[in-house]
């Protein structure tokens, strides 16, 4: 039976030179920029600053990535000339990627564009390296796949600095009660989920508590979902002075609910981040699954303290 090709390649133009290779790789770079770009303007209109300045940092990474291809395609004599069809290009990076983009630039923040980032560059690598499979001229295929192995060394380094990004302008609760060490043994992951539960509740009882009039019934859904969801310590919170701690930098930092859910939503963003991290570097197969299962459950949570920010925008 005759394999199908893949959905994302269908349209793809023929490669019969080393020209057609280095061109492909040369305009999926260019298109990149501009979606980059294009983002970084959208978060700068917004005022998101932070943000604004990692999509600028991105586009110029990529922008220096083409210029290496370019160079390597001039050394191998190879022409770049041709042209591509933009449709091809651009149709899977809009319409493949749209749920990852954040519903309204004002809520974006630097670990969402890092794995969107991440996202573009795994499709990227799809397209080189089917093209590269499906090729039979020994050196186009050779290069195809060095060009696929680039970037996806550039997608480990786009999430190890998604993992460090909450740490870039805005230290999390998390990053600060120095979590990064992923425990060996069970129990001292248990000890450590409870420490992260902890941070998390104590935050939504002062969001709940500092902001509570201006809370509406889906926004008190979504703080109480937090609360109800994780039955494993359901009394944990920080007591004392880590508590007055947390409590003063929430209230110092945020002056109204909307910057206080966004807070929130970062701390929960750095918390599966932490979960992945741990899962990705232990060699425990019982925290492997109990990192995931725990990151899973606080993804459904991000999604709905998004939707209440940006009905928040909305209104």
């Amino acid at each position: 039976m005759t394999k199908k090709p893949t959905p994302i390649l269908l349209d793809a133009p023929s490669v019969t030179s080393l020209g057609d290779i280095f061109s492909i790789a040369i305009l999926l770079g260019q298109n990149t920029v501009k979606f980059f770009e294009r983002l970084s303007e959208e978060a700068r209109t917004c005022q998101n600053e932070d943000t604004a300045e990692v999509f600028d940092d991105l586009a110029r990474r990529e922008r220096a990535r083409v210029l290496v291809v370019r160079d390597l395609a001039t050394q191998t004599g190879s022409d770049v000339s041709i042209e591509v069809d933009g449709y091809w290009l651009e149709q899977e990076l809009r319409e493949g990627l749209a749920s990852e983009i954040a519903d309204n630039p004002y809520l974006m923040t630097p670990y969402r564009s890092l794995r969107l980032a991440a996202i573009n560059k795994e499709r990227v690598f799809e397209i080189l390296s089917t093209l590269a499979a499906n090729q039979n001229d020994d050196e186009i295929r050779h290069h195809a796949e060095a060009l696929a192995q680039d970037e996806l060394s550039e997608i480990a380094e786009l999430r190890l600095r998604r993992r460090r990004a909450s740490r870039s302008e805005v230290k999390t609760a998390i990053d600060k009660a120095g979590l990064s060490t992923p425990p060996i043994e069970l129990e001292n992951f248990n000890k450590t989920v409870e420490t992260v539960h902890a941070i998390i509740r104590t935050m939504v009882l002062v969001v709940r508590s500092t902001w509570e009039a201006e809370l509406n019934d889906y926004a008190e859904q979504a703080l109480g979902g937090l609360l109800e969801d994780f039955k494993d310590f359901p009394d944990a919170k920080l007591e004392g002075a880590d508590h007055e701690a947390l409590e003063d930098r929430i209230i110092h930092e945020n002056d109204n609910l909307f910057s206080a859910l966004k807070s929130l939503l970062r701390e929960l963003e750095s918390t599966v981040d932490l979960f992945l991290a741990y899962a990705e570097n232990t060699a425990s197969e019982n925290i492997v699954a109990a990192a995931q299962f725990k990151a899973e459950r606080y993804v459904s949570r991000i999604a709905k303290i998004r939707d209440q920010l940006n009905l928040m925008v909305q209104v």
